[in-house]
């Protein structure tokens, strides 16, 4: 349904962040269902390797949330994994999975699977040096913070008179439990023409990313107590703009109902920052809600392709993408074969499609346009 409770992780917000009188940050209680079928004995090779230390500092200067297993944490104990995700053309991370951690058992893949959102990493780059999607090996590793060192080196100072000089650097900073919603069904979220008019005049015409970390209010699944957990490039305004767009998410009810009691349940939303005028309205990488149904795609197999013979083809329409994430106005485009009628299905199979409110990719779909490829079998694919 949307959300997952991801396991004793435990997350708090950096000194640094301006947080609106919000407590830290998260820490659910039990650890989500993990796609891992055979535990190698050895990481993959690492595309990008990201140190984190649990001081807030995350995998990068623009990060905010330190995101930690409870149990390790509070151990001093150390953590390595590797996700496998797909590195869209922006450099953000979609569709991850665990495909190694060590030592297993303690929440270490949990956390990383939470860190997806705030990943920004350098696309790989086509035979033309232009960015290309490509699934990617990411190692993490979480270096606990030294406690013992750190309370040593602080009674050292005390006893030589240097207290003032002294700096600690792994003072971990307070964590709460929490509840992560990391697949989120919005009812509600910003249009194209929002996101043009948040763009920070700061910014200078930059590309920027942010992710607005909020709590979710369980009655009517609207957003409240938002910090910036990320910002890059830094001190443009990104993060004050995509907590002021988080006023205008709002989870769906539904999803809602099966929200586990308890501790708050926060969610993280990234937020891809184009310059108005540079602003593509095409949607590229749609979270689908409700897709094709079989059936009815054997259905509606067009007639001349059956009067011909032919028992495949690809149809594809071009859709504009109305309030609630149907679609409306579709055109049909090109098709293969072309002239038996399968971009005019792929127009009637459209229309009972619709698409989360916020794409995989950290951007708006109302308001936007889409172009569904269809491939039709006049038999069932086994």
């Amino acid at each position: 349904m949307g959300l997952s409770m991801l396991a004793q992780i435990l997350a708090a917000v950096a000194a640094a962040t301006p947080a609106p009188a919000a407590p830290a940050l998260p820490v659910p209680k039990t650890i989500s269902p993990l796609t891992i079928t055979a535990q190698p004995k050895a990481a993959p090779p690492a595309d990008v390797t990201l140190s984190l230390d649990g001081t807030g500092e995350g995998p990068d200067g623009g990060q905010r949330v330190s995101i930690w297993p409870t149990h390790a944490f509070t151990r001093g104990a150390d953590g390595r994994v590797t996700l496998t995700c797909l590195i869209d053309v922006h450099g953000l991370a979609e569709h991850c999975r665990v495909a190694f951690e060590q030592p297993q058992g303690m929440g270490f893949g949990a956390a990383a699977l939470a860190l997806q959102p705030t990943l920004k990493i350098e696309p790989a780059k086509g035979a033309n040096g232009q960015p290309v999607a490509r699934e990617m090996n990411i190692a993490m590793n979480f270096k606990a913070p030294d406690m013992e060192t750190d309370i040593q080196q602080f009674e050292a100072a005390i006893g030589s008179g240097h207290a003032a000089n002294l700096t600690v650097q792994h003072q971990p900073l307070p964590m709460r439990h929490v509840v992560i919603m990391n697949h989120p069904v919005w009812v509600a979220a910003p249009s194209f023409d929002d996101l043009a008019g948040a763009y920070p005049a700061r910014a200078a015409g930059a590309e920027g990313y942010a992710v607005s970390h909020c709590e979710v209010d369980r009655a009517s699944g609207l957003l409240h107590r938002c910090v910036a957990a990320k910002e890059l490039p830094a001190n443009r305004g990104f993060g004050a703009a995509a907590v002021k767009l988080a006023a205008r998410f709002r989870v769906s009810p539904e999803v809602m109902k099966y929200a586990p009691h308890g501790d708050p349940i926060e969610v993280d939303i990234p937020i891809r920052f184009v310059p108005p005028g540079a602003l593509d309205r095409t949607v590229s990488a749609p979270a689908w809600i409700a897709g094709v149904d079989p059936e009815r795609q054997l259905k509606l197999f067009p007639p001349e392709a059956v009067a011909k013979g032919v028992t495949s083809g690809r149809g594809q329409a071009r859709c504009e993408v109305a309030a609630d994430g149907s679609l409306k106005n579709c055109a049909p485009e090109s098709a293969e074969p072309d002239g038996l009628g399968f971009s005019e299905t792929a127009v009637k199979l459209a229309s009972t499609m619709r698409m989360n409110l916020w794409s995989a990719d950290a951007a708006p779909v109302e308001g936007g346009v889409v172009h569904v490829a269809v491939r039709l079998n006049l038999q069932p694919t086994p």
